[in-house]
């Protein structure tokens, strides 16, 4: 289990507060990223306000980059130490749509199985399934995109918006 910083919306329409939040260790599927950037987006202020569902409380933050700090049982996609860009779901590979070559139609995009936690054991619901204004998050590997090449760590900044 990991203590780390993360911005949270508790109740609608509340401001977002800086709270100590618990991310498991990975879990079968699943990759624990250290977050590097994270790009402000209007869906986070549509999850302030109630517009994207009533799963309070929010970890806000979903278009990240950052590095694979470990993975869980079974985990090929990606390994440790890999500079990654976070999507928003996993895709299944088994599907109809996958298996034409069109994952983006998937019929059973994922996130991770394991659930972040409030301090005080409260479920947080990750913003796209990433929930990144956080220092670590948990996702499922599949939402991992590999960067390749050589990049210093404040490039990557432009790179989880792409």
């Amino acid at each position: 289990m990991h203590e780390v910083r993360g911005v949270v919306v508790k109740a609608k329409n509340e401001p977002a507060t800086l709270e100590t939040i618990l991310v498991p260790d990975p879990g079968p599927g699943e990759a624990l990223v250290d977050v590097l950037t994270c790009g402000v987006c209007q869906t986070d202020l549509h999850y302030k306000v109630g517009a994207v569902g009533e799963d309070f409380p929010y970890l806000l933050g979903h278009e990240s980059s950052g590095i694979v700090s470990a993975v869980g049982e079974g985990v090929t996609e990606v390994a440790v130490g890999d500079h990654v860009i976070l999507n928003w779901r996993a895709v299944c590979g088994q599907c109809r749509a996958c298996r034409r070559g069109e994952p983006w139609y998937c019929f059973a995009t994922h996130n991770a199985t394991q659930k972040m936690t409030l301090e005080d054991g409260t479920e947080l619901t990750p913003a796209l399934g990433i929930g990144s204004f956080a220092e670590k998050t948990l996702v499922a590997a599949g939402q991992c995109t590999k960067i390749e090449g050589e990049l210093q760590d404040h490039q990557y900044a432009a790179v989880g918006l792409l």
